[in-house]
């Protein structure tokens, strides 16, 4: 039985044999060439099928959305690209960087396998049909070509299927709510450092008589920001919640969509998180930082009013006022558990103001008090007629009104001198200065039991010859002290 199995076997191996040998010597190195290259065509088309089978990749979707989304921008030339052929929709997408599966051609991978494969055909042609290598090699290429209509049909679909899926022509708001989310969740994002600013800036706070600037370490538009974040966070998070509902069947159909949209929003439960425990601390330096300059002005006012300093209101007084306004008006609205309210604030900022206009009374009763008309000092041969220049400017000021006296208590200061100055960049020039001044005082009466001198000043250019007259300022008097 064994023996007549080898002979069978040898029997159909030399029948092969036979046919193999019947190729001619050019056309057999022809097949075996082929049949190698045949091989690897093969195993291309099998990658490319599996590439097909896994579907667009992130890179691909994110091109086609790209695609689809300027077709969305312009409707003429999305009814051209939907009115056109599969192989004239994949022309025009080759001419933009996407490469899709419809059509043929030296560019597109489906077209250089058809090319190796009619190579091969073409040496299948030029055999016996009926060689078992010839018709085995037919057999595969004709399997092979069968999978790339049916690899290259799947992709095309796969390709219609993503640019239907990122479609944004029923959801035409979805970029621009997408770039509004994400500006709310950077806001949220850089507000959290100055919180933390803001916050260790308690290790700052200076002595009790220092005046506390902590606006020199965060701005006023950085308060600002800190203001709007923590009052419109929860109305952030609740549109971000009302978009993520609306988008579902988007985001559920487009990956590339999907992951634009939580690349950042994701994190949007931390950061609100992250921003509750960090407002109330901050908050609280923001409370310490008023208290703390509103015991510095009222030491203030109490130093300028012993020592008669008026300037001082408009001076170090206003600029801690200030300090505190800032803090009042740019405290956020919201309730934030553990911190101040928003009234404690705006109440040391009345209190303030109170204490200011307080102590600007007390100064200006004393200063009046000790305000005296000047003595008639000055005996110069102009004097009258300097006199007679503030009485007509008094006069044509204030008509009808009666003068009480008129004095010039000092000399003329003087002014001589020569400075470069550049008037334009590049070209300076010697400019000279060369004026006096002198001040009278004209006394008249005012409501009640009081007096007020009304200081004139005269200047006289001898650079311009010109001479100015004017009303300087106003000082309140008792009349009693007349």
């Amino acid at each position: 039985m064994l023996a007549r199995q080898c002979v069978l076997f040898t029997v159909l191996w030399m029948t092969v044999s036979v046919f193999a040998q019947d190729l001619p010597y050019g056309v057999r190195d022809s097949i075996k060439r082929q049949t190698q290259n045949m091989g690897e065509i093969e195993r291309e088309l099998s990658q490319l099928s599996a590439q097909v089978q896994a579907g667009p990749s992130p890179q691909q979707q994110a091109l086609l959305a790209q695609f689809q989304s300027m077709l969305s921008a312009n409707p003429q030339l999305k009814a051209q690209f939907d009115a056109a052929t599969p192989e004239q929709q994949a022309a025009f997408m080759a001419e933009m960087g996407i490469a899709t599966g419809a059509g043929s051609g030296q560019m597109n991978a489906y077209g250089w396998l058809e090319q190796r494969l009619d190579s091969v055909q073409a040496a299948i042609d030029g055999a016996p049909a009926d060689h078992p290598d010839v018709v085995a090699l037919q057999a595969r290429v004709n399997t092979a070509r069968a999978t790339i209509s049916a690899t290259e049909s799947a992709e095309a679909a796969d390709t219609k299927a993503a640019l239907a899926a990122n479609d944004l022509s029923d959801y035409p708001t979805f970029e621009q709510d997408l770039a509004t989310a994400e500006n709310m969740a950077s806001q949220i994002a850089s507000t959290l450092p100055l919180l933390q600013t803001i916050a260790n800036e308690r290790n700052s706070q200076p002595k009790a008589d220092d005046m506390w600037l902590l606006t020199n370490k965060v701005s006023s538009n950085q308060l600002r920001q800190v203001q709007q974040t923590l009052d419109n966070a929860d109305g952030y998070m609740n549109q971000i919640r009302i978009w993520d509902q609306q988008y579902i069947p988007l985001l559920n159909r487009s990956s590339t969509y999907k992951g634009r949209w939580y690349a950042n929003l994701q994190y949007m439960p931390q950061l609100m998180a992250k921003l509750e425990a960090d407002a109330a601390p901050a908050m609280q330096v923001l409370l310490l930082n008023a208290q703390h300059n509103q015991g510095v002005i009222s030491r203030m006012i109490d130093y300028a009013t012993e020592r008669r300093m008026a300037a001082y209101f408009d001076g170090g007084i206003a600029q801690v006022r200030r300090e505190i306004e800032t803090m009042a008006a740019l405290y956020p609205t919201k309730t934030i558990q553990g911190a101040p309210s928003a009234e404690q604030l705006s109440d040391i900022q009345e209190e303030v103001g109170a204490a200011i206009a307080a102590g600007l009374m007390a100064l200006e009763d004393t200063l009046i008090a000790e305000q005296r008309f000047p003595p008639d000092n000055y005996d110069g041969g102009d004097a009258d007629d300097l006199k007679k220049k503030a009485v007509a400017l008094i006069e044509r000021r204030f008509p009808g009104e009666d003068i009480l006296d008129v004095a010039i208590c000092c000399d003329w200061d003087t002014e001589n001198y020569e400075e470069w100055v550049e008037r334009v960049p590049g070209e300076w020039v010697l400019q000279k200065v060369h004026y006096r001044d002198i001040q009278i005082g004209v006394l008249m009466p005012s409501t009640g039991n009081r007096a007020i001198i009304r200081v004139v000043g005269v200047r006289q250019n001898f650079v311009s010859d010109k001479e100015l007259v004017e009303l300087l300022r106003e000082l309140p008097m008792l009349a009693d002290n007349i």
